[in-house]
């Protein structure tokens, strides 16, 4: 595939039709340069560059360039590439990886390549833009007024091709023309930044003018997704406006200063929040953050819906696909929708895989610990109940009889003595017998709870349970002698004096005479030992997965394993809130942003009538100890919220203080000043706002705060250096797992910051040349790679 990188500036561009479904492709008997310079060849090459738009949720390239290797998207620690790639090795991190799937073959993705008949990334794209541009402007009068919408839309495509590129690898050759001719001579300098943003902000600045206020078909750009975009360039400029002599990784974001840019973001982004804020009683978002993510029950007869997610008016620009996979490309849908996912399989809790109820277990990336925690209030934040699934009902009668979570004497004994009255709706009221499933069919069988250390549950608690509850920190019995006294024939007689274990209330306040372990699977439960995305290879596999991208459709909705059906968010409203918080905050000091993030936390609020899950009103651990505040008539089934939350979660601005609002946030010792914190605060809130939605590394990167936030945040790639901070340390499990890497307390990785941009692949570089069409030689070659690699 390599071979053919370099045509993909010169390749003939393909032909798409436009019939009910713009992305339907159609072929075209004759292709040739007079094809493309007609209103129908024109309008062509507008709908065949929509496939950029599937770049990031299509597959591999463009998940691990864009979903992961931040503080808190990780690569699992179960494969050799991933564990390779999450821990920053040279090997899976450089230009000349034999491997596929490390950044190698990624980059090759994004460029440009010829696979399977069709061609992919960013480069062939820009071609298609770049000949419509040309034989727009040699058109006729006529032909210009019959495409004059279709501009726009070339133009942003072509700025949104150029701007995952530079997020990527920084200066990238800027081609602003079609090839002519054929040639050998593979001539392509890397323009610096800043004159690539000066083309794109020209590109969108023409495309705003030019496009409609509401697009004319869904998942078309209009001129709110020029302005979202257009502003959040001129962000980008101005955040690394002073960095022109900082140290290299900072110095090579430098696009440029100017005084302007922070006026600009905000005059575009207000552009586009005008337009939309009078659209909803919440500023234009979708008044319940779950909206966004409804799941569409499992329809076979009916698979070419727009399903409600797909039509929520806060989603500005989508992704396209849909249900029968006709019109979805190559792959046939998304892989974002399987991306993220545990693989809840090796819990054997009751749960089948076939069954489209719950996502398909890919156990590729996910969560680390700072994902939950970044969640400061679980209780009164409902986006933490609405982006993670915290618990599983078994789907498969069989599966629940014959799971691996049983009752053991001691959990038993517990539960018929302390649990049984409050589950009344279990094993019809009976005594639980050792030896049996706890397993019941379309009962709950997994959850997932993620305390803090200083608020551990008690380990028999937890395994008493009538389900596998996987709770993070668990305190074991007191001086590590067991529970319970036994009488002569090894039967239970009750706890030991001293020992209480309350049902009520199972956090362990006093630890001084137990021992808290990290992550590890209850005696009753599954034989893998421990859990998480960073465990050994065999037990890296069950964790948190994300509840947006639920697709019950998948796969022509028989098959789990197919790809995705439903629309992806490319740009949504609150991260236009965002982008103009920012630049307020720079621009006229931290509090000016206040009142455009609490938009965002007055929809993240619980709303009254709506209903908590007793995993938070009445299980989470930050509830039962008072540092949460729900009222206690919304601590009782069915959990009612009755006082809207927002008071709970309001922005004050003490936020980027140095008190306990401050602490929660865990900024990096880095981040010594009030805007410092309060630039990293902007990205942690868009990390709860936005968290598996591929955009979390290319903004901390462009802010250019990425290497400090994965050094003391993820410490599956921080180097041994790093044990996180003082508020959030990285978990250290007082035993000695036998080998397992897990929490160690320190950084198992290499991170170093020439990481923040990528590789370019040597095969690439070796196929160059200078103008004359000779072959780089070995000083040009390392002048045109990155630094490091």
């Amino acid at each position: 595939m390599m071979k053919k990188l370099l045509y993909i500036f010169f390749m003939t561009c393909l032909g798409f039709g436009c019939e009910d479904q713009f992305l339907e492709e159609r072929a075209v008997t004759v292709l040739n340069g007079n094809y493309y310079k007609t209103a129908e060849g024109l309008r062509s090459l507008v709908n065949g560059s929509y496939q950029v738009f599937r770049f990031k949720p299509d597959y591999l390239p463009g998940l691990n360039l864009f979903g992961v290797a931040n503080d808190c998207e990780v690569f699992l620690h179960n494969n050799n590439d991933r564990i390779a790639l999450g821990t920053y090795t040279s090997g899976a991190w450089g230009g000349a990886s034999s491997s596929w799937t490390t950044m190698r073959g990624m980059v090759e993705q994004i460029l440009g390549e010829e696979s399977g008949g069709v061609t992919e990334g960013m480069y062939p794209v820009i071609n298609r833009c770049n000949t419509f541009l040309d034989n727009y402007e040699m058109g006729s009068d006529e032909l210009r007024e019959q495409v004059k919408d279709a501009l726009g839309e070339i133009l942003f495509i072509r700025a949104y091709s150029y701007y995952l590129l530079t997020n990527v690898l920084g200066d990238v050759p800027l081609i602003l023309t079609s090839p002519k001719e054929y040639t050998t001579v593979f001539d392509f300098p890397k323009a610096p930044l800043e004159e690539i943003y000066q083309v794109m902000i020209t590109d969108l600045r023409t495309a705003v003018e030019v496009l409609p206020e509401e697009a004319t078909q869904l998942g078309r750009v209009s001129k709110p997704a020029a302005a979202h975009l257009l502003a959040k360039l001129y962000l980008h400029r101005a955040q690394a406006a002073d960095w022109a002599n900082a140290e290299e990784h900072l110095a090579m974001l430098y696009k440029g200063k100017v005084a302007t840019d922070l006026d600009s973001a905000i005059y575009y982004s207000s552009m586009v929040i005008d337009q939309k804020s009078g659209e909803t009683a919440f500023g234009g978002l979708a008044p319940n953050f779950a909206d966004l993510w409804q799941v569409a029950p499992n329809d076979p007869n009916n698979l070419s819906q727009n399903y409600a997610r797909d039509l929520v008016s806060e989603v500005i620009l989508s992704s396209q696909y849909e249900g029968s996979g006709n019109f979805n490309g190559r792959y046939g849908g998304s892989t974002l929708i399987h991306f993220y996912n545990q693989d809840y399989t090796v819990l054997n809790c009751g749960l089948d895989r076939a069954n489209m109820t719950y996502p398909r277990p890919y156990r590729a990336a996910g969560p680390n610990d700072w994902a939950y925690d970044m969640f400061t209030d679980k209780a009164n934040d409902s986006r933490f109940a609405k982006t993670y699934l915290t618990e599983y009902a078994s789907n498969n009668g069989s599966f629940a009889r014959n799971s691996d979570v049983k009752w053991d004497k001691k959990s038993a004994y517990y539960y018929n003595n302390y649990l049984k009255d409050r589950y009344t709706e279990r094993y019809e009221g009976a005594d639980v017998v050792a030896g049996e499933s706890k397993i019941e069919f379309e009962k709950r069988c997994l959850v997932f709870i993620e305390n803090s250390k200083d608020e551990p549950l008690d380990s028999l608690w937890v395994a008493s349970q009538p389900y596998l509850l996987l709770a993070r920190w668990v305190a074991g019995s007191p001086d590590g002698e067991g529970y319970y006294d036994y009488d002569g024939d090894g039967n239970i007689i009750g706890l030991k004096p001293g020992v209480t274990v309350d049902p009520d209330n199972p956090v362990v306040a006093d630890v001084s005479n137990r021992e808290v372990r990290y992550r590890i699977i209850p005696e009753s439960g599954p034989s893998i030992g421990r859990y998480g995305c960073d465990a050994e290879s065999s037990s890296s596999l069950a964790y948190l997965s994300p509840a947006k991208w639920i697709d019950r459709n998948r796969g022509q909705a028989v098959n789990d394993r197919g790809q995705g059906a439903i629309d992806i968010p490319v740009i949504r409203l609150a991260e236009t809130y965002l982008i103009r918080a920012e630049a307020l905050g720079r621009r006229d000091g931290p509090a000016a942003a206040i009142s455009d993030l609490n938009v965002i936390r007055q929809r993240a609020a619980y709303h009254v009538g709506e209903n908590r899950s007793d995993i938070i009103a009445a299980m989470e651990p930050g509830v039962l100890t008072g540092r949460y505040s729900i009222p206690a008539d919304e601590q009782e089934a069915p959990y009612t919220v009755n006082q809207d939350s927002y008071d709970e979660i309001m922005i004050t601005g003490e936020e980027w203080g140095t008190g306990t609002k401050a602490q929660r946030e865990n900024y990096p010792p880095t981040a010594s000043t009030e805007m410092e914190r309060f630039i990293h605060f902007i990205y942690n809130e868009k990390a709860r706002e936005f968290i598996f939605e591929q955009m979390i590394t290319e903004d901390l990167h462009n802010a250019g705060i990425l290497y400090d936030r994965v050094y003391y945040r993820d410490y599956f790639g921080a180097p041994i250096a790093s044990q996180g901070t003082s508020t959030h340390p990285f978990p250290v499990d007082v035993v000695d797992q036998g080998g397992v890497v897990g929490a160690i307390g320190t950084g198992r990785g290499q991170l170093q910051k020439f990481h923040t941009f990528k590789p370019w692949p040597i095969s690439f570089l070796n196929l160059l040349t200078d103008s004359n069409g000779a072959p780089l030689d070995q000083q040009a070659l390392d002048a045109y790679q990155n630094p490091g690699y």
